[in-house]
């Protein structure tokens, strides 16, 4: 590393790097600014010290002098080379930066702990991660979380970037002729700060944590990173601001942040004033000259570092599979009348109850493929269903989750047993949301008819293929849904007699997702047509009802 960094020097910009941090711009800010993205912020950290040192030596060499508030002094060492001596004004005292950074506010500056080390690794790299890192660790693992890979995420300060946007601008001034700065805004042409966090962050914690970066992990780490002296530093907007204040004033603001502690990260950024997103869509409508004359620059130096907290969950885990019941006496889910349970029970408390607890998560939540009347039976291969679990701390093996459909399956009650149960990706839910209003499914209903069944009803009714409904909302759930009119489709229809009775018959069919059974049968008071009586010319009712297959490909 530290050979690559030295290869560097013939191409930075001396004078700029002495300017910079004579301002109190921290060594790895000095290095965004100058877009030097093939520095590796976590592993050149020391070597990042060592090479402004040999800089120095160089400028000392050719008379040019370097002072400021980060003054950096060449040591003679025993090899009789160069080494890295850098008192920085940014001392830390109990993790808090006296004088921070005026760009990061001390963000990447709290992460340096022993900045003198030349080569880093193994003990030595712990050692030297030890601050702010181990912070981070203790919260990855303060709820017992396991996990074996990790992704970070960062919430900034919407005033770091106004001070980048101010920075820039110096420096466009300061040096015309460099093409480095030429570019109108810093966006794209500077190493951001999130990813600098990030660069800085991702070597040292993989080895603290013991797990691997990867940006699809469900295990989140965020940082959220908040500045006291945000808001007033961000008056100077104004009217440039819209967004997020613009809902305030109205009132139109979100009850709350959504699930997830991504959106938490972003409202607690948004309590130091507007959001980042706001801030930098008003940065975009503001001209140089606009800017110049409302905002410091070269930004001011700070008084107080950024202030960090960490936040460790898990993304939602869902566990998925097919489910059946049996009992005519449970719901789908909880069913609560002023306080009164309805039923015995309900499926997903069947299945909660026993996949749940393994995962050490804070809720479920269950999800299904369409629903059953609570007494009407799931039968053939199942319903399919997913359980969401919300910040799970542990994942059991898929040994484990075997024995957990074997334990639901040997409950006493017999009320549910499960299928194919198994942990499956976020994708299953769109699988689900589809099956639940587009496929088709297959009933058995015993159907009671005004006179005695003969075998033309049965020729009849078989007879109808895509049978066109029209079906205003039952009556039985109006108060819970829209009064409208839905065409529903009977794709076929077969009978079957039951011996030794002579108004009664099995009716099965198949149909689209969403068509009301019940109402098919008896006509609901002429808000189905047409219907089982309106076909056969006499009253029709159904005693019973059986769900015999969902027919969707949930493997």
């Amino acid at each position: 590393m530290e050979d690559s960094l030295l290869k560097l020097l013939p191409s930075l910009p001396s004078a700029i790097i002495s300017d910079l941090l004579s301002l109190g711009v921290c060594v790895r800010c000095v290095f965004r600014f100058l877009n030097m993205r093939s520095v590796d912020f976590a592993a050149a950290i020391p070597s990042c010290y060592l090479l402004i040192s040999h800089l120095q030596a160089s400028m000392l060499d050719s008379g040019a002098q370097m002072n400021g508030s980060a003054e950096i002094v060449p040591k003679v060492g025993t090899d009789s080379e160069p080494q890295c001596a850098v008192e920085n004004s940014a001392h830390t005292i109990d993790g808090g930066i006296v004088e921070p950074c005026i760009v990061c506010l001390g963000i990447l500056q709290i992460l340096d702990d022993n900045m003198h080390k030349e080569s880093v690794s193994g003990t030595e790299l712990q050692r030297y991660c030890y601050g702010a890192k181990q912070k981070i660790v203790e919260a990855a693992h303060k709820e017992g979380h396991e996990f074996d890979s990790f992704c970070l995420e960062v919430s900034l300060p919407a005033i770091c970037v106004v001070r980048e946007r101010a920075l820039w601008y110096y420096l466009k001034q300061k040096y015309p002729e460099e093409a480095l700065f030429s570019h109108n805004h810093e966006t794209d042409h500077i190493v951001t700060l999130k990813e600098a966090v990030k660069w800085s962050l991702i070597a040292p914690l993989e080895l603290l944590l013991g797990a691997k970066f990867d940006s699809n992990s469900l295990f989140r780490i965020a940082l959220l990173y908040k500045h006291p002296e945000s808001l007033a530093e961000l008056d100077f907007l104004g009217g440039h601001v819209g967004g997020d204040a613009k809902r305030r004033r109205h009132g139109s603001v979100d009850s709350g942040p959504p699930a997830g502690l991504a959106a938490v990260a972003a409202a607690r950024t948004a309590e130091a004033g507007e959001s980042l997103t706001s801030v930098m869509r008003a940065l975009a409508t503001m001209s140089y000259d606009s800017f110049s004359r409302t905002f410091t620059w070269p930004p001011s130096k700070p008084i107080t570092p950024c202030e960090l907290a960490t936040m460790c969950w898990r993304m939602p885990v869902f566990v998925g599979g097919r489910y059946l019941k049996y009992s005519r006496n449970i719901s789908q889910s909880r069913w609560m009348i002023d306080d009164e349970r309805m039923g015995e029970g309900s499926v997903q408390e069947v299945i909660g109850d026993v996949v749940f607890p393994p995962y050490k998560g804070d809720s479920y939540k269950f999800h299904a493929a369409g629903r059953e009347d609570i007494d009407v039976r799931m039968l053939g291969p199942g319903r399919p269903f997913i359980v969401e679990i919300s910040n799970a701390r542990v994942i059991p093996s898929s040994a484990e989750i075997r024995k957990l459909e074997r334990d639901i399956n040997s409950l006493k009650e017999g009320w549910v047993k499960v299928r194919e149960l198994r942990q499956v990706g976020i994708d299953a839910c769109a699988i689900m949301r589809e099956g639940e209003s587009e496929k088709q499914k297959e009933y058995a209903a015993v159907v009671w008819l005004s006179r005695p069944v003969t075998e033309a009803d049965f020729e009849c009714l078989s007879s109808f293929k895509e049978l066109e409904l029209q079906q205003k909302t039952p009556v039985r759930v109006l108060h819970r849904r829209s009064p409208l009119t839905r065409p529903r489709t009977i794709h076929w229809m077969r009978c079957k007699e039951i011996k030794g009775t002579q108004n009664y018959f099995v009716l099965f069919l198949c149909t689209q997702a969403g068509t009301y059974i019940k109402e098919f049968v008896h006509g609901d008071l002429g808000r189905t047509f047409p219907n089982v009586g309106s076909i056969l010319g006499c009253e029709a009712d159904i005693l019973q009802l059986d769900v015999m297959d969902v027919k969707m490909d949930f493997h």
